[in-house]
């Protein structure tokens, strides 16, 4: 079965695109196919979450295991086929593309087409728009001040938080 998605983004509404991918490839295959369409980093965060109609998740599909305990599951992208996880009702998914912004786009199922054979899939079939960027580091919102450098080191200390008799070049070997 090849599977046709939709995907949009809450930031731009002038962005979609429309990718075939066989349900035999994976969530990996998926990620690699939407992260070089749209010239994002292949090697950050990303994250698919199953969700129900009404966008709420239900099932996260990560990049990386990141688990801590052993008796929780995860369910990485390199091991989860698209077939085995995707409901051919109705299925809807966010991909989370800029982890630690929990910035997604929505991705939903529009078709399902039994009788075509690939062996280019993965594959973008529509695009429209510009994607946003993969990262908000939020530095748009920063502002600095001729004051700000006077009196704050880079982590926003200034010398009184650190008290009497403390002297940075006391350390040794630092």
């Amino acid at each position: 079965m090849i599977f046709q998605f939709r995907i949009i983004s809450g930031e731009n509404k002038d962005f979609a695109r429309e990718l075939l991918i066989n349900g035999e490839q994976t969530f990996l295959d998926f990620h690699h196919a939407l992260q070089e369409n749209l010239g994002y980093d292949p090697h950050q965060l990303a994250s698919f979450f199953l969700t129900n109609t009404s966008w709420e998740k239900e099932l996260q599909i990560t990049l990386i295991d990141m688990m801590d305990e052993e008796n929780e599951t995860c369910t990485t992208m390199d091991c989860c086929k698209i077939e085995e996880h995707i409901n051919p009702e109705e299925q809807r998914m966010l991909y989370v593309f800029d982890f630690f912004s929990e910035r997604s786009f929505f991705i939903e199922l529009t078709d399902v087409i039994e009788n075509i054979e690939s062996k280019q899939l993965p594959k973008v079939t529509f695009e429209h728009g510009d994607p946003p960027a993969q990262i908000d580091l939020g530095l748009d919102n920063l502002s600095f001040t001729e004051e700000d450098d006077d009196n704050e080191d880079t982590f926003g200390f200034n010398e009184e938080d650190l008290g009497e008799g403390f002297n940075i070049s006391d350390i040794e070997d630092y």
